[in-house]
């Protein structure tokens, strides 16, 4: 790999990534980083399917379809990376190399041309994403402590520098819920749905927060309305098979 041309992202983290997507983006990474492009592939796809959308995944198949040759797919994938981090330089020289080999040397300039633009904003939102984790750590290590009102504290001052940050607040939904207060914690909820009303995992813990809560008929709708967008989806399907032995095959 010293010789490629194409840039990757060694040793790249996810701080926001759902439980699901770690396992598979550890294999991915791992088969990347020992030039097995053919295993690695399908992890990379099965994620963009899932509509796991990270820059570095993107990356990282566009590369594998332009060492396959195909690369328009590998022009779609740098493009997607871009889009989602304007300040991604790896991507930018990526597809400007791809633009040149398909012949399309002005979508190459304008590439560098919006990449430079990005930087600075980019660089802004890293040193944010890099505190706010700071935050969560804060929080993780109050919680083994036993002091959970400090760790409510950390993660809303997390969420108030990212509130993109779905997982972080996912871990606060968490922490409301074992304390009681699950109102809260369906209002943690809603403000993801606001955000990403396509996110799942926080659809199938509304779910769950609602049956507890005693809406039973709710939250078995929010649950099939996951299912029915991610039928593999492990929470919602376990608990339809759980409540309604007739949904199983269903789910």
């Amino acid at each position: 790999m010293a010789d490629f041309w194409l840039l990757t992202s060694a040793g790249y983290t996810f701080p926001h990534v759902t439980d699901w997507v770690r396992p598979i983006v550890a294999a991915a990474d791992e088969h990347f980083r020992r030039a097995e492009y053919a295993q690695a592939q399908p992890h990379y796809e099965k994620l963009i399917q899932q509509d796991v959308r990270y820059p570095d995944v993107f990356n990282h198949l566009g590369v594998i379809y332009h060492l396959s040759g195909r690369l328009r797919e590998a022009r779609w994938c740098f493009e997607q990376a871009l889009e989602l981090n304007p300040g991604y330089l790896e991507a930018s020289l990526n597809l400007t190399v791809t633009c040149n080999e398909l012949g399309e040397y002005g979508s190459s300039v304008r590439t560098i041309q919006r990449a430079r633009r990005g930087t600075e904003e980019t660089n802004d939102s890293f040193r944010r994403g890099k505190v706010a984790n700071t935050h969560r750590t804060l929080a993780q290590a109050y919680i083994e402590l036993g002091r959970p009102e400090d760790a409510v504290h950390e993660y809303g001052r997390a969420l108030r520098l990212c509130p993109q940050f779905h997982d972080i607040r996912l871990e606060l939904v968490h922490l409301l819920r074992i304390r009681g207060d699950l109102q809260r914690a369906r209002e943690e909820l809603a403000l993801i749905l606001q955000l990403d009303p396509n996110h799942q995992d926080a659809r199938a813990m509304m779910g769950v927060l609602e049956m507890e809560a005693g809406d039973r008929e709710l939250g078995l709708k929010h649950l099939r309305a996951v299912v029915s967008e991610r039928a593999d989806h492990p929470v919602a399907r376990n608990l339809l098979a759980q409540v309604d032995p007739k949904l199983q095959e269903a789910s």
